[in-house]
């Protein structure tokens, strides 16, 4: 097989351009060590002003006309920012718990954010007197029942009507919810902290549950600044120990770390500056960083590791440099590639802001690697008197000349084995999945599923003529529409007020026909607050809500939508028109953008890198088989996860493009070495031979480094991140395999069939 370029271009671009570069580099060591220094200090001053930003829904798509109509409603109505308050009893319905609830609910009616309370305590109660229809609260706070047989009478009427039952307390009276509507102009985790507080300060007896977006808000960013204090240092633990293990001596296992911490300083900065918050992907940008930009430090010291003796020092620094330039700028591109993949490709905004802000700390990792880490190499150890150990030897070649057959037989059935487990992927987007099964939040999501139908938010928007009975007629069908689901639960609606109110006029149960009777009906309601929540001020919307259960699998959350869109769009007629809404349906659209997601940035990447690889090897073939590696990793690890259970999320689908990106540098990295020692050696095996005990073991030490720092991912605390690091820490495996044994194999396998 023959494996010499096809023209010299790349060879006098690198003794060209590359030679001036490494001289400058050197020449002006000292200038570039402390300005970068210098920079770095400047930078990092403002890293105390990043913020963190754990709010799913601020990741989504702003023009989206789902998204717009979310917003819309919780913007007039109040229906998005809720915080759900459980208090657990023997039973609920005693003098202290009720006294706790008024005490609560007035607290949190005064609070700064709170927009709005509904509890036992003042939620509304139609009912007829001797002096006609009365409409007040089911709890009078100033005459509160104070016998046994007053709150007997109270326990049973309140379980009785389904206004209250299952929405504000639970079937068997041991617990209650007070349920909290924010202002959207406040911040939201400031007001959920308000009110943890304030429930704090009265040492309540009662067991205690905080629900809602608002609080898992403030537990996932707890979580997010945890993380990052933990996993840093963990991540730069598992790297030294890697690095130890490669080369065995302490200056060159410290600067590969040196440079990532700049970077990754560099980046954080950068976002505070921007005012982009670290969301729960990016805080694993960090980890990226680490793991992947001490690669081109690892590279640039194992070049200068070979230096040829014989030469002055300053010139064999500027070959060492020089030698490497152009392979690490060609992985750092195609790494930079794998990550920017996610701005096209991607329906989340916080997945764009990731591949952003991971190209440009990838950029910076190139830079300080190829200027900052050969100036200090140069500056601090310029002697080199002492004779150091060159780390572990690294040399598959011998063996891999012997058993290429076997090595790609072992190869393709590993291959047809996992693409066996592909189809079985699921994708998940409940946010509820991403924590620990012992955390509290998933205990209180449990307990509100079980004992109030679950806190997932559904909404239709009613636009017509509400006052019309036929309009209020069409609201009750679909309220029964949704009724018979198993999984929908709290329907609520301004025709159930309607409808209740002429209950107790003695009418029945249903809508009346007389249009005018309706707006007398309208009429009494006008100063209830809940009327608010309900319908808008001239009449001509209305939104029914309702919630479902938590936990369900994505397949049945898009039987739940399917379903209820095919029944609005028989419905909808001239006048009257229903727009579905809320939670599911955002979770149903996320979850068609993941796979939408998936399949656009790994083509994006796996076309750019092969044209990279092309332009490199000018040839169409070594495109092809540079490309080979990285489709064994990405078949192993999409049947990994099939045979495994672990689902597509927003983390987890980010592991097929940063796996291209990154394993694919060690193809490069291996083929341009290979190209420099066939050119030396006229026989394919002993330059295989050669490039694996060099190259190969910078690929190794780079391999064993990138692994184990995904690997320190299994200690973050939510779920889809964990996952996260052992995919990518088996890819990267995968993808050292697959250069370091597959790679060479093929190379010898074709020059055996053209001999």
């Amino acid at each position: 097989m023959h494996y010499r370029p096809k023209d010299q271009n790349s060879q006098i671009f690198q003794k060209g351009i590359i030679q001036k570069f490494a001289s400058v580099v050197l020449n002006n060591h000292k200038v570039i060590v402390i300005g970068t220094i210098i920079l770095t200090a400047f930078l990092g001053f403002f890293i105390k002003d990043i913020q963190t930003q754990p709010d799913i829904m601020s990741y989504m798509p702003k023009n989206d006309s789902l998204i717009k109509l979310f917003d819309y409603i919780g913007k007039e109505y109040g229906g998005n920012l809720i915080a759900m308050i459980v208090l657990e009893t023997d039973d609920v319905f005693n003098l202290k718990t009720l006294n706790h609830i008024a005490q609560l609910t007035e607290q949190f009616q005064n609070l700064e954010g709170v927009q709005s309370v509904t509890s036992l305590t003042n939620i509304l109660n139609i009912k007829m007197t001797d002096e006609g229809l009365e409409i007040g609260p089911l709890i009078d706070t100033e005459n509160p029942p104070g016998t046994r047989a007053e709150l007997k009478k109270l326990k049973a009427y309140t379980l009785s009507r389904d206004m209250y039952r299952k929405n504000l307390v639970s079937l068997d009276a041991k617990e209650t919810i007070i349920i909290c509507r924010l202002n959207r102009e406040t911040d939201q985790m400031k007001t959920a902290r308000r009110l943890k507080k304030t429930v704090e300060k009265l040492n309540l007896n009662e067991k205690v549950y905080y629900g809602g977006q608002p609080f898992l808000m403030v537990g996932i960013s707890d979580m997010i600044i945890r993380d990052l204090k933990l996993l840093i240092p963990l991540v730069m633990i598992f790297i030294l120990f890697a690095l130890t293990i490669g080369f065995q001596n302490l200056f060159r296992v410290i600067l590969p770390i040196l440079s990532v911490l700049l970077s990754t300083t560099w980046t954080l900065a950068i976002m505070a500056l921007l005012h982009i918050p670290i969301t729960i992907i990016s805080d694993i940008i960090p980890v990226i960083l680490f793991a992947v930009g001490s690669a081109y430090g690892i590279h640039v010291i194992s070049h200068f590791m070979e230096r040829d003796t014989k030469k002055n020092r300053l010139q064999r620094s500027i070959d060492a440099l020089s030698s490497v330039t152009l392979p690490v700028i060609l992985a750092s591109a195609t790494t930079i590639l794998g990550f920017s993949s996610f701005i096209l490709g991607s329906y989340l905004t916080a997945i764009k802001d990731f591949g952003i802000f991971c190209s440009l700390g990838i950029l910076f990792s190139l830079i300080i690697s190829l200027t900052f880490i050969p100036g200090l190499i140069y500056w601090i150890n310029p002697k080199e008197k002492k004779k150091t150990k060159t780390g572990i030897i690294i040399n598959p070649g011998p063996f891999i000349i012997k058993k290429y057959k076997t090595i790609l037989i072992c190869g393709i059935l590993l291959i047809i084995i996992a693409s066996l487990g592909i189809p079985k992927i699921e994708r998940k987007v409940d946010i509820l999945n991403y924590f620990k099964p012992e955390t509290d939040f998933r205990h209180t999501e449990k307990v509100i599923a079980e004992k109030f139908g679950g806190s997932t938010p559904i909404q239709i928007l009613v636009k017509g003529n509400i006052k019309d009975p036929a309009t209020l007629r069409k609201i009750k069908k679909l309220e029964s529409f949704l009724d018979s689901f198993p999984d929908i639960h709290n329907t609520q609606s301004i025709a159930d007020l309607i409808a209740w109110m002429n209950e107790v006029m003695g009418e029945g149960r249903k809508i009346p026909q007389d249009e005018a009777k309706v707006s007398n009906l309208f009429f009494l309601l006008e100063s209830e607050e809940v009327i608010e929540q309900l319908i808008n001020s001239d009449r001509t919307e209305a939104v029914i809500q309702a919630t479902l259960s938590s936990g369900l699998k994505t397949q049945r959350v898009h039987q739940v939508v399917q379903a209820i869109n095919k029944y609005l769009s028989n419905i909808n007629g001239p006048g009257t028109h229903f727009y579905l809404t809320g939670m599911p349906s955002i979770h149903c659209k996320l979850d068609l953008s993941i796979k939408k997601s998936l399949v656009q940035s790994l083509l994006i990447a796996i076309i750019a890198v092969f044209i990279i690889l092309v332009l490199m090897m000018r040839s169409l073939s070594y495109g092809f088989i540079g490309l080979l590696p990285i489709v064994f990793s990405l078949i192993t690890i999409f049947g990994f996860m099939g045979y495994t259970k672990i689902p597509l999320d927003i983390a987890t689908v980010l592991v097929g493009s940063i796996s291209i990106g990154i394993g694919i540098d060690y193809s490069i990295h291996l083929f341009h070495r290979f190209l420099k020692e066939r050119k030396r050696a006229n026989d394919i095996n002993q330059a295989v031979i050669n490039t694996l005990r060099t190259t190969g073991k910078a690929i190794f030490i780079n391999d064993l480094a990138v692994i184990l720092g995904f690997l320190a991912l299994v200690f973050a605390q939510l779920i889809p991140l964990q996952r996260f690091g052992i995919l990518v820490a088996i890819t990267m495996l995968g993808a050292g395999i697959g250069a370091l044994l597959i790679l060479p194999s093929i190379i010898i396998l074709i020059n055996k069939r053209r001999q």
